[in-house]
């Protein structure tokens, strides 16, 4: 940069010589000549050209050998420069001895000079360290026709001193706040303070006026947690119940003060109770469930409407406490027909399983099955049963009995029984049950019991018993000789 500097320098200074030369009338080189403009701009001692001159060289440009050759043709107003762009042009006022307007003819310019000084001033300050000035002014004379200001200062200053001044306090600036007194919570504070030291009294100055400290609440604290303390307690309530056993209760509060901010709930408990009890309280009676119906009904005859009744106790409670009695009756009926009174007929019930076979041997044994007439039993003068309650049927497939030898006079442990043979090998013989003679049961139950005789020869009809009548005596002569009946008094 210093280079580019020095050499545009050095080109200023080579066309400002240049410009001089030309001015003093001398001739500009071939290669040198300046640039006829017919107009120009002052801007200090150079201006820019505008609008090239009419009249030109050999070549058509407005090329001229001295500046009175372009100022004398193109006139008043114009300019002359070595630039063909026109820039740092010089005016043919100078060339022609006229001021810019083309008017009067330009002065030679006049260096300003300095007037005497004038005598020192007061001091600047009554007391303490101050200044004093003198001062000349550029008008001896004063610069003109662009003659140079002068050279040097204008005013010279010196110190001067009044002696000690009597300095007030003044307080500095405040200092920054400090660390607040909590961490947390509306009463933490903070404090700054300051000094009387801007400037701080001299010779016989006032102190400062005001307080050095400054406290105020910290900003921007959370607010401290804050946990809860009871209330007194209350005065105990009244009895829950007027009689009978109750409670009452005290209340206190937790707001003394209440938990804020995170605080803790009070411990324990808000309510406290103790049993109370006035009196006794009358307790009504209550109706027990009602009992089951009595199991006859009134009437006495068959289909006879009558009356069924039950009962029910006031014992759920008993009346206590003088309370009142169960409202309403302690009996309900019901409308019934008398059934139970009726005859009923006698009905067979199921056939039991067959016994053992009386004998086993022979070609007489025989077992047995029986019913019963309850299925219903007859009762009010109901009729029995009509058919067999017995059944006999002989037992199949057994072997014969053994014959004992003839003659051996031996029949066994059998007394009664007739012996076929004689001798040790005699064989028993049975002796029939002479009641089985009977061709029904009815006889043949008689007969069992001793009531009547069997009879001698079977099929005897005067022996038997007579055909029964009654209800309870009536039967049936069965196909089978060994069926027979059964009665309910069997």
């Amino acid at each position: 940069m210093c280079l580019v500097y020095s050499y545009l320098s050095l080109l200023i200074a080579v066309g400002f010589i240049s410009i001089l030369n030309n001015v003093k009338g001398n001739p500009v080189p071939a290669d040198e000549r300046i640039f006829c403009f017919q107009n120009h701009e002052p801007r200090g001692r150079y201006g820019p050209c505008d609008t090239p001159s009419n009249s030109s060289d050999a070549d058509g440009e407005n090329v001229f050998d001295t500046p009175e050759d372009c100022c004398t043709i193109v006139g008043q107003g114009g300019g002359y420069t070595p630039n063909r762009s026109g820039s740092r042009c010089t005016s043919c006022t100078s060339v022609l001895g006229m001021d810019e307007n083309g008017g009067n003819p330009v002065d030679d310019p006049v260096d300003g000079g300095w007037s005497d000084w004038i005598g020192w001033t007061d001091c600047s300050v009554t007391c303490g360290e101050g200044m004093k000035t003198k001062t000349r002014t550029c008008t001896n004379p004063a610069p003109a026709n662009g003659g140079r200001d002068c050279n040097g200062e204008s005013n010279k200053e010196k110190t001067c001193d009044m002696g000690s001044c009597v300095v007030d306090g003044n307080w500095g600036n405040w200092g920054s706040y400090g660390i607040c007194s909590a961490t947390c919570g509306r009463t933490a504070t903070q404090t700054r303070t300051r000094e009387c030291d801007d400037p701080a009294p001299q010779n016989g100055g006032t102190a400062c006026d005001g307080d050095s400290e400054q406290t105020r609440i910290c900003p921007g604290l959370p607010n401290c947690p804050i946990d809860g303390g009871w209330s007194s307690w209350g005065v105990w309530s009244d009895c829950s119940t007027t009689c009978g056993a109750g409670l009452q209760v005290q209340v206190r509060v937790c707001n003394n003060p209440s938990p804020q901010y995170g605080g803790q709930d009070c411990p324990g408990d808000a309510v406290r109770s103790e049993p109370c009890n006035v009196k006794a309280c009358p307790i009504p009676g209550g109706w027990s469930n009602w009992g089951e119906w009595s199991p006859s009904c009134s009437a006495t005859k068959c289909n006879e409407v009558g009356l069924q009744l039950r009962q029910r106790l006031c014992d759920n409670p008993p009346p206590q406490n003088n309370g009142p009695y169960c409202r309403g009756s302690s009996y309900s009926s019901q409308p019934c027909t008398n059934t139970d009174a009726c005859p009923v007929d006698g009905g067979w019930g199921e056939w039991g399983e067959y016994g053992e076979c009386s004998e086993t041997c022979g070609d007489l044994s025989q077992r047995t099955r029986m019913r019963e007439c309850n299925n219903p039993a007859p009762r009010n003068g109901g009729l029995e049963c009509m058919g067999i309650g017995v059944q006999a049927q002989g037992c199949d497939g057994l072997q014969p009995c053994p014959t004992p030898s003839p003659g051996s006079g031996d029949c066994g442990d059998d007394e009664d029984a007739d012996c076929q043979g004689s001798g040790s090998g005699a064989t028993p013989t049975p002796t029939p049950d002479p009641c089985s003679l009977f061709e029904n049961y009815y006889s043949y139950d008689l007969c069992t019991k001793g009531i009547i005789d069997p009879p001698d020869v079977p099929g005897n009809e005067d022996d038997m018993a007579p055909t029964p009548t009654t209800a309870t005596e009536q039967a049936t002569q069965p196909d089978d000789p060994f069926a027979y009946e059964s009665f309910s008094s069997f």
